[in-house]
């Protein structure tokens, strides 16, 4: 096999993306608006199947430019996004001090860090203070592998990035509504093997 031959994962996720690519972009940008309108007022998962077909359906949109030319109108409650002037629809992710929140249309930073407004911008800092020397657990190199027990800090910084990954969800996502229309919210952390469905919010989801 190629050395850059896709991955069964994104074989798979290509197949999935043929479903909109038959779309003509009037019928891919009404699609588009209306899920809007449904994630609007709402946090998201960025796990959630229907997050992923808008991913799919978005990633299009861009290529085609559907946004840009005005095809369809986006719903009211959604302001022009400046990186690609798609509707404004972030994503929150553990990289949020050297990324910013990124755009769900072009991947591209959508608000620096520096650029979210307080309180906001104060309650995300310090949770990803406590995140970043946790998550780092999982790159340590072999020297401060050796020098302790490296499957029990393994196992503890996971334990408690998992509580982080929950905080994230119910308190963290829901209270950037006041500023967005919406918020996609990273709910995995493939370094430390935390998988979506670790992160449990119960009734408060």
């Amino acid at each position: 096999m190629a050395a850059d031959a896709d991955s069964p994962y994104d074989a798979l996720w290509k197949e999935y993306s043929r479903g909109f690519r038959d779309f003509d972009d009037m019928s891919l940008g009404r699609w588009m608006a209306q899920t809007l309108g449904q994630f609007e007022g709402k946090s998201w998962r960025l796990s959630h199947p229907l997050m992923g077909a808008y991913r799919l359906a978005a990633q299009i949109a861009h290529e085609r430019q559907i946004w840009l030319q005005r095809i369809v109108p986006a719903p009211r409650g959604y302001p022009e996004s400046a990186c690609c002037r798609a509707p404004l629809l972030p994503l929150l992710t553990r990289d949020m001090r050297d990324a910013g929140l990124i755009c769900q249309h072009c991947s591209e930073t959508l608000v620096p860090f520096e650029e979210l407004p307080a309180p906001i911008h104060d309650d995300l800092n310090a949770w990803a203070e406590k995140y970043a020397p946790l998550h780092a657990v999982a790159h340590w190199d072999d020297e401060q592998r050796k020098a302790g027990d490296y499957e029990k800090a393994f196992e503890d910084a996971a334990e408690q990035v998992e509580s982080l990954l929950v905080e994230a969800g119910r308190q963290l996502a829901p209270k950037m509504l006041d500023v967005y229309p919406t918020i996609i919210w990273e709910d995995h952390d493939e370094c430390l093997e935390i998988r979506p469905e670790d992160i449990r919010l119960g009734e408060k989801e």
